[in-house]
């Protein structure tokens, strides 16, 4: 009697279970979709105030970039859709040298600069290490994933945000390019 109950538990929890990660797979686009609220004018303000660092320890203020449009990436080098992303955005920074692209990365300094030295990439990788994440977050990224971008107008708006890996087109179009 006790097999049978086991079966049957094992079979009840393999149901439970099996549904619920196809509603996961069902609404995975939902569930990825940039389609959260944006974060507000003032809630980007604290970016501005930040200064971040290079792999060569040259300092970056980011109020050096208000007024302009900016794409900030959120990466890491362990993060295999962020290094897939970067080519496109290499790419998207040399035809549009006008808009600020930077990349902020969620990781330690040695670590980045072993990954530039692997994989040059045509814009700034700036050390974000343990203030990355609450920053992204302020800047929308409830998720908690990587990669994140944002895409600020130069009016300092967040005009589109989006979890997971972009590529040149997508970006384009937020920039309406």
């Amino acid at each position: 009697m006790r097999n049978v109950a086991r079966i049957v538990m094992t079979v009840l929890l393999m149901v439970v279970l099996g549904s619920g990660f196809r509603w996961l797979y069902l609404n995975r686009d939902q569930l990825m979709a940039s389609e959260s609220a944006l974060p507000t004018v003032a809630e980007v303000a604290p970016l501005w105030a930040t200064t971040l660092f290079d792999d060569g320890g040259k300092a970056y203020p980011l109020a050096q970039y208000q007024g302009k449009p900016v794409i900030l990436n959120f990466w890491a080098t362990w993060c295999e859709p962020c290094r897939e992303e970067m080519p496109e955005i290499s790419a998207l920074a040399s035809a549009h040298p006008e808009i600020v692209i930077l990349g902020l990365a969620i990781d330690e300094a040695s670590a980045v600069h072993e990954f530039i030295a692997s994989s040059p990439v045509g814009y700034p990788l700036l050390i974000a290490e343990n203030e990355g994440m609450p920053l992204a977050e302020t800047l929308g990224n409830h998720k908690g994933v990587l990669p994140y971008t944002v895409v600020i107008s130069a009016q300092g708006e967040v005009t589109q945000i989006f979890f997971g890996r972009v590529n040149r087109e997508m970006l384009q179009k937020a920039l309406n390019l």
